[in-house]
């Protein structure tokens, strides 16, 4: 993957010094990369099925960082700006720490303090084991290995001889292409990350070799980044190539796009044959409700035809840019050598980029004969791209919503987890997203504008640190550039879209971070630094706060994953109906002792004590439950799983008022949810019809005003869904329930007699 003439000089010394240490660092480094997007891409999804993967990707996150904080004891922390990043990219975790105490989720708040703490870990890492070349090259190597790796996982299932579930997602409009990740939007960002970085490797690599392997992922990458259908991505592709051109040299800028333009042009004209295998294949492999999944062999008709028309896709594509660098490449050099002395030459080819991505763009959107040439689902893809279309009003609508958070918490958020607790809370309308479908706002719910000011302002350095060095060392520049491209198109992308939920994603953007400014670090001396950086302390100071810290966090995050494991293992006892309540009940405990603010845990044995009472009649269950509960709500007061388990065991024990003020704070909470609103004008209306019958009319005439509020709310709220755009979805049923509507009928009646 060199994208340097090696010479027959020695290499410097720092680049040929790889201690142990530095081995062990920078092979973790790629390992992370290799082995842990199988586990949905470690998709943090605020629920329990989720944590287990993302535990162990963070315990060994902090694995790495101990043996980081080992490797600067040794070889000294540079005073100057790695120091200084090393030390301020420790803000983003405290400021979540901080927000924890305010937290709307007592557990998911100190689980994204550990997970800012593991992309802080891996920053760090590869800011010191990503210096030398050959340690940067191996972190290369990792990335663009494991890359290509889930491109040919995708493409696998996407032609049968696989099933992952969800790699195909079945949308509304069919299936779409998403890999490990299950989610088309953030795998279509990944992809065209990926083209990008191809494409350089493709245009810059001296050995042949490498300029094959990455020129033949090209088709490959842009056929699977079509079968995504993301609108999104496609309108984000020429922002990001004007950015990354200028920093090529002019040839170079040639290179990238006449490349570009092959591999995409080869790839549709095979897509359309593609397109109908493809479905034809999903027919046969995608489980229904009538039968399960069935992988079909390569050796069968279509999977056959569908990998020989992508092989000749890549073969052609593949000998052009190995032409062009044969035959071309040295030509248009020296008839540009003149041009390419001006200043301005640096911005002929991105203007040019311009021009046709204009012409592309309105051919597409204005000629119907022209999208004519595409397949169907895709040339209706690219006749929805409007400002009017649900997606874009429906993201517009989660961003205010997310301000309107942020205005009940200003500074510090909501802590870690807080849009998926109080989203509905403060929607406009009820839509269903447990993401904020936006990293920058869903940073500012969690961690307030403190928060999110602090992000931007550390992106902003660093990208600010890379640029100018890129401008001031060119002999410094090189491959590394790829670190670069990866970690501003995800992060660009991440602004429509939660691609950042997936910590594979956070983590390539946090190790890019660090690699592309670690061959830089030699140059980033400050020559005004205080005194005491010289002094015998200084050397030891960092690297101990550093050890001591993994350390403190490797033992949190290995005792939540042990919770964790002691909760799964007495849930499969459960299920597998082998054990007694007795002998399940103190098995949970332990779980709950273990971790108290995972409120799953409480939960679960809250129901086995309900389902416990039901049969056994005895109320000793109940008030374990309601103990046990209450005191889960206290850290996760937001669960409408634990309050409408408080309601019906209240209901249970005839504790009817404490349960109406249970329901109540579920409408407050919740003012979308209608079947809260039905619980509670049932409740209320027997509660009407108890005090009627016991002749208590205050009470009765109190509990018949609070069902007219709330059949005057849904009234309400039902006129404000009426207005939405037209173009908008208003996500889940908001309307009055025949239960609903018997009840407030019932009343009326008892009011006319």
């Amino acid at each position: 993957m060199g994208a340097q003439k090696k010479t027959k000089s020695n290499m410097p010394a720092e680049t040929a010094d790889l201690s142990l240490l530095k081995w062990i660092g920078t092979i973790g480094l790629a390992l992370f990369l290799v082995i842990f997007p199988y586990k949905q891409g470690l998709f943090n999804g605020y629920e329990l099925g989720f944590d287990g993967a993302i535990y162990g990707s963070i315990i060994f996150g902090f694995v790495l960082l101990l043996v980081t904080a080992l490797y600067i004891y040794r070889k000294g922390q540079n005073s100057g700006y790695r120091g200084i990043l090393s030390i301020a990219v420790m803000v983003l975790p405290f400021l979540y720490w901080l927000s924890s105490f305010q937290a709307v989720s007592s557990y998911y708040a100190q689980f994204m303090t550990l997970v800012f703490s593991l992309l802080v870990a891996l920053f760090i890492s590869s800011l010191y084991f990503a210096e030398a070349k050959l340690s940067r090259k191996t972190i290369e190597y990792g990335l663009m290995l494991s890359s290509y790796l889930i491109v040919l996982f995708g493409l696998l299932n996407l032609f049968g001889q696989m099933y992952y579930r969800d790699a195909l997602w079945l949308a509304h409009d069919g299936y779409r292409l998403a890999s490990v990740f299950q989610y088309s939007n953030t795998y279509a960002g990944f992809l065209i990350a990926l083209f990008f970085a191809s494409l350089y490797y493709a245009a810059h690599c001296i050995r042949p070799s490498a300029r094959i392997v990455h020129a033949a992922m090209l088709v490959p990458i842009w056929i699977s980044f079509m079968f995504t259908y993301s609108r999104g991505a496609i309108v984000i592709i020429p922002v990001m190539v004007l950015i990354f051109l200028p920093f090529m040299r002019f040839t170079k800028q040639i290179a990238y796009l006449v490349f570009m333009v092959l591999s995409v042009t080869v790839s549709m004209a095979i897509l359309g044959k593609l397109t109908a295998n493809a479905d034809a294949i999903a027919a046969i492999v995608q489980p229904t409700e009538t039968k399960a999944q069935s992988p079909v062999s390569l050796f069968s008709s279509l999977p056959l035809q569908s990998w020989g028309l992508l092989i000749l896709g890549i073969a052609i594509s593949t000998g052009l840019i190995m032409l062009y660098h044969a035959k071309a490449s040295s030509f248009i050099e020296k008839k540009s050598a003149k041009l390419s002395t001006y200043k301005w030459s640096f911005a002929v080819v991105p203007v040019t980029a311009v021009i046709l991505a204009a012409v592309v763009v309105g051919s597409l959107l204005g000629s119907s004969a022209i999208r004519g040439l595409l397949p169907d689902k895709i040339a209706a893809r690219f006749e929805n791209i409007n400002l009017q279309q649900h997606s874009v009003l429906e993201r517009l609508t989660f961003y205010k919503d997310g301000l309107r958070v942020a205005e009940d918490y200003p500074l510090l958020g909501g802590g870690g987890g807080a849009w998926q607790a109080m989203y509905e809370q403060y929607q406009n309308n009820p839509y269903w997203s447990r993401q904020a479908h936006s990293f920058y706002v869903q940073t500012l719910v969690e961690s307030g504008w403190i928060g999110l000011i602090a992000l931007i302002a550390f992106l902003v350095f660093v990208y600010g640190l890379y640029i100018r060095s890129f401008i001031r060392y060119p002999e410094l520049r090189g491959s590394h550039f790829v670190f670069f491209m990866f970690s501003l198109t995800l992060l660009v992308h991440s602004v429509i879209d939660f691609d950042m939920s997936y910590i594979f994603i956070s983590a390539i953007v946090f190790i890019s971070l660090g690699c592309m400014l670690a061959p830089f670090s030699s140059k980033f001396a400050l020559e005004r630094m205080p005194a005491a950086t010289g002094r015998p302390w200084s050397k030891i100071a960092y690297p101990s706060i550093l050890a001591l810290l993994s350390l403190c966090l490797l033992v949190v995050a290995i005792l939540e994953n042990n919770a964790l494991q002691k909760y799964n293992k007495v849930y499969n006892l459960a299920a597998q109906q082998q054990s007694s309540l007795d002998q399940l009940l103190p098995m949970i405990d332990d779980a709950i002792k273990a971790a108290p603010n995972q409120s799953t845990f409480t939960l679960t044995k809250a129901n086995w004590l309900e389902q416990a009472f039901t049969q056994t009649n005895t109320a000793s269950y109940l008030d374990e439950a309601l103990s046990a509960l209450n005191k889960a709500r206290e850290t996760d007061p937001y669960n409408r799983n634990l309050l409408l388990s408080q309601y019906r065991v209240l209901q249970s024990k005839g504790l009817f008022e404490e349960s109406l003020a249970v329901i109540d704070e579920g409408v407050t909470k919740f003012p979308w949810d209608i079947n809260l609103y039905e619980a509670a004008i049932t409740s209320y209306a027997k509660a009407n019809q108890t005090a009627a019958a016991e002749k208590n009319d205050t009470k009765a005439n109190e509990y018949a005003e609070h069902i007219h509020e709330l059949s005057t709310e849904i009234k309400r709220r039902i006129d404000q869904l009426a207005a939405l755009p037209p173009e908008q979805q208003q996500g889940r049923s908001f309307a009055f329930t025949p239960a609903i509507e018997s009840a407030i009928a019932q009343l009326e009646l008892a009011k006319a007699n």
